[in-house]
């Protein structure tokens, strides 16, 4: 990862939360578990687990246009999916691509990143879009800058949130 790819309120976040530019976690044993769990790591998901992997990204700002941005980015990929195979495999149906996962966020949801860098969060009502490469969906996860954008409803009858209106 390029530190020139993030704000300088985002480097400042990510260094007090202990990543650098040219960090490498291990994450042979994640890699493993999941594996036998039917995750495919990708390329995309390799680097940004390495890069990433391990670390509690708090956010800058609590309150974006449209929610509240309280809780940390974990980038736990057991936390994410080990025995949530279902929450990627509605990924791949309803967004196409392979998902890995990748961290928690906001209310417990899972963050997946797929093979091409989009990143997505869910495991609730919803399926939210975090960025459409892992550096925005950082960068967004800190700074709460943008809304939050609602791409699926999976529960039949439940309405988007946020809210579209």
């Amino acid at each position: 990862m390029h530190a020139e790819t993030f704000s300088r309120q985002t480097l400042d976040v990510l260094a007090r939360s202990g990543w650098s530019v040219n960090r490498q976690f291990d994450i042979d044993r994640w890699v493993e578990e999941l594996r036998l769990q039917g995750y495919d790591l990708s390329q995309v998901a390799d680097s940004a687990l390495r890069s990433f992997g391990g670390l509690e990204i708090m956010p800058s700002n609590e309150f974006g246009p449209n929610f509240s941005n309280d809780a940390p980015l974990i980038v736990d990929p057991i936390l994410a999916g080990s025995g949530h195979r279902v929450l990627a495999e509605e990924l791949e149906r309803e967004l196409g691509g392979s998902w890995y996962p990748f961290a928690e966020w906001l209310s417990g949801s899972s963050v997946f990143i797929r093979g091409d860098g989009w990143t997505v969060a869910t495991g609730l009502e919803w399926i939210w879009e975090l960025g459409t490469s892992l550096e925005s969906a950082i960068e967004f996860a800190v700074r709460a800058h943008r809304p939050l954008v609602c791409l699926r409803v999976l529960r039949p009858g439940a309405k988007p949130w946020p809210s579209t209106s």
